[in-house]
């Protein structure tokens, strides 16, 4: 980063993929039958493999938006940060929907926080890297000037 300030979004997503990371690999179910405890880690069901990964994708989209200078790369980490948080986010809502009698544990609630917070530090971050940013940024020779002659300046005779 050239203006030396720190991205608060970006590390509002890698927060939230690090939130993700504990909350798909703790306790998402629990169920008691007769003296028996049944708990059911992130991991044991497909909703938590897909939480895993893309909470290890959002950390690592949301770091790569912080260290990022370009702004067409930081743009591009932006949205898939946002895309990734989405996904999270659904994982947790299909975990929700697979608890069927059992209850939830608290890492299941913490996958669906990560996933809210990885949206919304996604969207600031897409607000803070605005589309027409880099135009003004383009390489100072892209174009050469053209150079015209005064009107006070006497032509060249051959």
């Amino acid at each position: 980063m050239g203006s030396g300030k720190l991205s608060y979004a970006g590390i509002a997503g890698a927060v939230a993929g690090i939130i993700g990371l504990l909350g798909s690999i703790s306790v998402w179910y629990s169920l008691v039958v007769g003296d028996i405890g049944i708990t059911v880690r992130g991991t044991g069901v497909n909703a938590g493999k897909l939480a895993l990964a893309m909470s290890i994708a959002l950390f690592a989209f949301s770091a790569a938006y912080v260290v990022m200078d370009d702004a067409r790369i930081r743009r591009s980490m932006a949205a898939l940060v946002i895309v990734t948080a989405v996904t999270l986010t659904m994982s947790f809502i299909w975990g929700i929907k697979d608890a069927g009698g059992a209850g939830t544990g608290w890492g299941l609630w913490l996958t669906g926080l990560a996933g809210v917070l990885g949206i919304a530090g996604g969207l600031l971050a897409m607000k803070e890297s605005p589309l027409g940013e880099d135009v003004a940024d383009g390489p100072a020779d892209a174009e050469p000037a053209e150079t015209t002659a005064d009107a006070t300046q006497s032509p060249i005779a051959s």
